[in-house]
């Protein structure tokens, strides 16, 4: 959901749309386009949708714009005209040509209007004939095709009775999650409501209090558990909601029963979504998660092994029946393999 409710996305239609060519060349005004492919560009939008930290500033005029449009003092076709040819004059010559579709979207409740902008980029893509046209392949240059990579900038606004919600759901492939360049948030007209570290304590929030509801699934105590989540996360480079389903997993022993998982992982979403950090990619902050204590094995045949305590299934210590252990790393890549001087100059 996110962005979105349960009941507006059952109920989500679009009312309006408009698409104009953005780039290099001289911005030309577009007319209101015949709503087509409904299904396909609303599965779109809901892509692009996550809770929103980003809030407009006083004075936007994108705000002032859209609630005029909401409101009928301006057709949506004048206004969203007036917002691509902005969006124009933005767009920076370091970004890539493409289109910038604006909907307006209806809800279950009158009162609300959706808007929903996209910078798409444009795609190559190969389309087959039907077998009675020949089976011939034929070449598109500009098309629109059902990827997320290809949505380059998107942004959620809610209008209600006028009046547009202040949070904004805005996105950015351009830019490592959750920023935005510059220039997108200064067309907006929009800053940051929340940040790094807010969002990170968010986490450790969330962690705790799912870790606790589901105390009877858990193999050890619930600090124990939390402080093995904590230290996977730690060594994220970014967080999002499968990382953090993951953490609980693995404190959790990464059970193998599918019951035991679902009931996890349902807890895991929901508390997900009540911290309304929904469907958002954001960097690991160390000041909030630390980084775990450092474990240092030495075994007597002169093997050191150093690894962070605490991260699960990585390091497997097995004891043998005659004495001494079985080590085991298990590692998705080695980063160093090199042989190191005994008495390095």
């Amino acid at each position: 959901m996110s962005f979105f409710t349960e009941e507006e996305i059952s109920n989500l239609q679009i009312t309006n749309m408009i698409l104009h060519v953005v780039g290099s060349d001289e911005f030309v005004a577009e007319p209101v386009r015949e709503i087509e492919h409904e299904e396909f560009f609303i599965a779109r939008i809901l892509d692009t949708s996550a809770d929103a930290i980003y809030t407009f500033r006083e004075h936007s005029a994108t705000k002032a714009l859209l609630e005029s449009i909401a409101r009928g003092t301006s057709t949506f076709e004048r206004g969203a005209q007036s917002l691509s040819a902005t969006f124009s004059r933005w767009h920076v010559n370091s970004s890539r040509d493409g289109a910038l579709f604006i909907f307006e979207m209806s809800t279950e409740n009158a009162s609300t209007k959706i808007y929903s902008l996209i910078k798409y980029d444009y795609s190559e893509a190969i389309e087959q004939a039907s077998p009675e046209d020949g089976g011939l392949l034929r070449r598109i240059v500009h098309a629109f095709v059902a990827d997320k990579k290809a949505i380059q900038k998107s942004a959620l606004i809610r209008v209600v009775n006028g009046e547009a919600e202040l949070l904004v759901c805005a996105r950015d492939r351009m830019k490592r999650a959750p920023e935005i360049v510059d220039y997108f948030a200064n067309f907006l007209d929009v800053v940051r409501s929340m940040s790094d570290q807010e969002l990170n304590l968010k986490v450790v929030a969330l962690l705790r209090e799912t870790l606790s509801a589901c105390k009877a699934d858990l193999p050890t105590s619930v600090p124990s558990a939390f402080s093995v989540a904590k230290g996977a996360l730690a060594q994220r480079r970014e967080i999002n909601e499968d990382a953090i389903i993951d953490s609980i997993l693995l404190a959790a022993g990464n059970p193998t029963d599918e019951r035991v998982i679902s009931r996890l992982q349902t807890t895991t979403q929901r508390k997900i979504r009540t911290a309304k950090i929904e469907n958002l990619v954001f960097p690991t902050d160390q000041t909030v998660l630390g980084r775990p204590p450092m474990r240092r094995i030495r075994t007597t045949e002169g093997v050191t092994v150093l690894y962070p305590d605490g991260v699960g299934m990585s390091v497997v210590r097995e004891p043998k029946a005659s004495g001494g252990e079985i080590i085991t790393i298990n590692t998705q890549s080695i980063t160093e393999d090199k042989l190191v001087s005994d008495n390095p100059r």
